[in-house]
């Protein structure tokens, strides 16, 4: 599994006769926060200034294997820095050159790492001394995808990302950028092929929204539509409003609650691609999500069900019963290995659905 850097406690400045200091609690966990890193890792951590990026100061810690959390306290320095607005960055990296802290990779050399780093919001300057309570994931630069999304740090699991969620993301950059190592003809046909207008997807369960607003990016003339509970609206407007769409394409957001009836101009009443991950792990909500997307595919029978998911426990297989019950029909299944600790992998499962008879030769 993925691992995570969360803040605990949000970097802040603590001023102390005429000096002051950057101080933060960190941990390393997975994407449920269900389980800390196992693993020594060298990290990197530096206070950056907002914007440019440059590194203000810099220092190699360590993560060590069985602890739950890693304080970081910095300085003193001089007290006008907390008058400079700056960026508490922590990465897992190469701390004997001390480079500056760099976003992590999703696919080219170095591929998505065991650690994804983490940056913190602005704090100091004109800003408050304490950061809020967010993280930032950068991804790219070599992905072609200069991407990067908000995370909360509280305990909603509804406001982070998912590894399935990064899945999706690798794989749809992989079929629109042409990799030859993937084989997915009914999405390659969807995403590379000719178009007479924009392409309509909606999320489903778009938690912080990193792959709707990642396909957005990736996809010239798409129109996405981010969807979910009230609960994540602050945080997925906040990333929409960072987000730098490729050309003629769009991002909005829209409460869905899968037991309620589809708003009427729901995808401007069509739709192309159904995007849900990491959404299966409930076998409550399970109904109600199979129901949604059949209603989808009535509105749009021609329409593609993309679902990443990485399976945590034997009720998942409801899922699939479910979705054969109501005609949804599973196309194609391809698998991508994520990293994990010890040198080991997980398997996030991407199955792609449609109506039964109408993708199918």
């Amino acid at each position: 599994m993925v691992f995570y850097i969360r803040f605990l406690k949000a970097p802040r400045f603590t001023k102390q006769k005429g000096a002051v200091s950057a101080s933060a609690l960190v941990c390393i966990t997975t994407d449920l926060g269900d389980a800390f890193l196992t693993e020594d890792v060298d990290l990197h951590v530096a206070l950056t200034a907002e914007g440019t990026g440059k590194a203000l100061y810099q220092e190699p810690m360590t993560w060590k294997a069985g602890k739950r959390e890693l304080p970081i306290s910095l300085g003193p320095f001089p007290a006008h820095l907390s008058q400079q607005t700056v960026v508490l960055a922590v990465t897992a990296a190469d701390c004997a050159k001390l480079q500056a802290p760099l976003p992590d990779s999703l696919i080219g050399k170095s591929g998505l790492p065991l650690v994804v780093s983490g940056w913190s919001a602005p704090f100091g300057g004109s800003q408050s001394l304490v950061a809020e309570k967010l993280v930032e994931r950068r991804f790219g630069p070599d992905d072609k995808l200069g991407l990067r999304i908000w995370e909360e740090t509280g305990n909603s699991i509804a406001r982070h990302i998912w590894d399935a969620a990064v899945a999706s993301v690798i794989y749809l950059q992989k079929i629109i950028t042409g990799d030859p190592g993937v084989s997915a003809p009914l999405l390659q046909g969807l995403l590379r092929g000719s178009r007479s207008g924009p392409l309509h997807a909606i999320e489903l369960g778009s938690g912080c929204g990193i792959v709707g607003i990642a396909l957005a990016e990736l996809l010239p003339e798409c129109s996405v539509t981010l969807t979910d509970l009230p609960e994540v609206e602050e945080i997925v407007t906040k990333n929409i409003a960072v987000a730098r769409p490729a050309q003629s394409s769009a991002l909005q957001f829209q409460t869905l609650d899968w037991d309620e009836a589809l708003p009427k101009d729901l995808c401007s009443g069509s739709v192309d691609l159904v995007l849900v991950s990491d959404c299966t792990y409930n076998a409550d909500s399970l109904p109600a999500l199979v129901s949604v997307l059949d209603r989808l595919l009535q509105m749009s029978p021609d329409a593609v069900i993309l679902v990443a998911l990485k399976r945590r426990h034997e009720s998942e297989t409801i899922f699939f019963e479910l979705m054969r019950s109501a005609g949804l029909c599973n196309l194609h299944l391809d698998c991508m290995q994520l990293p994990s600790e010890h040198e080991q992998h997980d398997q996030i499962e991407l199955h792609c659905y449609g109506r039964e008879g109408k993708h199918q030769k």
